[in-house]
């Protein structure tokens, strides 16, 4: 991130040597320039003059950095004679701006500019913002045509921005970002125009707002469009940005809060204030998860499951053998991994009331007299109590234990009875437990069938 504050402070510079040798002799030896920006403690910068005139000057094929450069397709800049002379530029037009930003081990790196040098920028001192507008000697700076690569762990993606930074009557940032496709945790996401607008306040820290025309989860997440807004702020080291995305209906939204700091960049997190989004005809929400840039442990968002169908929650659950009436509500935790994959954690769903519960005898193997009798009670039982308790701690994958009390009126005289279930996998695989009579402490069922 430094680096790409000075790389600003780079581009500049070469737009003050292009007037200072410029207007006097009109055309100057690429050597000569080149030496001057190794004086200014610019190294390893490549380019060719293109054409140079009373009022404009244009450079090409512009290379900073030894291995893997950053690129620039070209470099006009636009003055007056008198205050060229002087250092003043008034319009700096970059064209073709090819940045690339590197996850490595060690951090994020910016290619090509790992080790050029600004003067006027001492030791480890991270220019803000402000300080780099104050440095730069012209009215308008625009940039082109120009794409942001990011090759993360998790996260690939080319975004095609343009940028505009003036400074009168007002100094004023505006930029766009058009839209793109990246690559998150294996998965495309679509992003649609992304504008960023952001001017400096009295105390130099600048603020803004920022807006997102789509986001566009695909099939990688059974989500509609997104839309979204908020605001971001720059003071001193630390970036904020904050805001909401939701979809047209509302039904969809979450508001969170993005911290980046350049110097503490392990510190650097997404922390989701709230999300709400519709499940199985109830909802879930969720609040105040952080979620650190960098990953290399599970992460556990504690997922508000509120009147959740029971009856489409069996269906996924058995394969679409067992019907059911009521709702559930519970907490559920979902644990995301440093691959971008997730699983369910130990959680618990509840019935918000009475119901009633189906299940096919086909759906329960084993040819026993008390397997045949779990068969006919739970082929229609009314049930007081529902309770189903995921469990992932035996490492052998999810399992779903469902504990319930209710009786079906025409078996075992419509007594009640007590049954504990277990489902594995998205299919209905086997009866353990045990079920036993509140009346009667004799248990039907002491070992599982499969």
């Amino acid at each position: 991130m430094k680096r790409l504050l000075l790389l600003i402070l780079v581009l500049a510079a070469l737009a003050g040597v292009v007037a200072y040798f410029a207007v006097p002799w009109n055309m100057v030896a690429e050597q000569r320039i080149a030496a001057f920006l190794k004086s200014r403690g610019l190294e390893n910068i490549a380019f060719k003059i293109d054409a140079v005139g009373l009022h404009q000057a244009t450079f090409k094929d512009i290379k900073i950095g030894k291995e893997d450069p950053l690129l620039l397709q070209s470099v006009t800049v636009q003055y007056d004679p008198k205050e060229a002379i002087e250092g003043n530029i008034q319009d700096i037009v970059l064209t073709g701006l090819d940045i690339k930003i590197v996850q490595t081990d060690e951090g994020w790196k910016i290619a090509g500019i790992e080790d050029v040098k600004a003067s006027g920028v001492k030791g480890d001192v991270t220019p803000t913002l402000s300080d780099i507008v104050d440095l730069l000697p012209f009215t308008v700076v625009d940039i082109k045509d120009s794409y942001l690569r990011i090759f993360g762990k998790s996260v690939q993606t080319a975004l095609p921005f343009n940028m505009r930074l003036s400074k009168n009557p007002q100094t004023r940032l505006e930029m766009t970002v058009n839209a793109t496709n990246l690559t998150a945790a294996s998965s495309e996401v679509s992003l649609g125009i992304v504008t960023i607008k952001a001017t400096p306040d009295e105390n130099r820290n600048w603020n803004g707002t920022w807006a997102l025309e789509s986001l566009d989860f695909g099939g990688a997440l059974p989500v509609p469009v997104l839309k979204g807004n908020g605001t971001l702020t720059n003071a001193g080291d630390k970036i904020t940005i904050d805001g909401v995305l939701a979809s047209d209906n509302k039904k969809y939204n979450a508001a969170f809060a993005t911290l980046i700091d350049i110097k503490a960049s392990k510190t650097n997190a997404l922390t989701v204030k709230s999300a709400s989004f519709p499940f199985k005809e109830g909802s879930v929400t969720a609040k105040n998860t952080v979620i650190p840039f960098d990953r290399s442990k599970n992460i556990t968002i504690n997922l508000d499951v509120r009147k959740v169908s029971l009856n489409e929650l069996m269906q996924t659950l058995t394969g679409q053998r067992v019907t059911a009436t009521g709702t559930v509500s519970g907490r559920m935790p979902v644990i995301l991994k440093p691959d971008g994959s997730y699983t369910l954690g130990k959680g618990t769903l509840k019935a918000d009331d009475k119901g009633l519960i189906q299940m096919p005898s086909e759906a329960i193997p084993g040819n026993d007299e008390k397997t045949q009798l779990v068969r006919e009670i739970l082929n229609n039982l009314h049930y007081s109590v529902f309770s189903a308790a995921v469990d992932t701690s035996d490492g052998k994958g999810m399992v779903v234990r469902l504990s319930l009390e209710g009786n079906n009126p025409d078996v075992y005289n419509g007594r009640v009875v007590k049954l504990n279930v277990n489902l594995t996998g998205d299919v209905l695989d086997f009866i353990q437990q045990n079920a036993m009579l509140f009346t009667n402490p004799e248990k039907l069922l002491k070992q599982g069938t499969q």
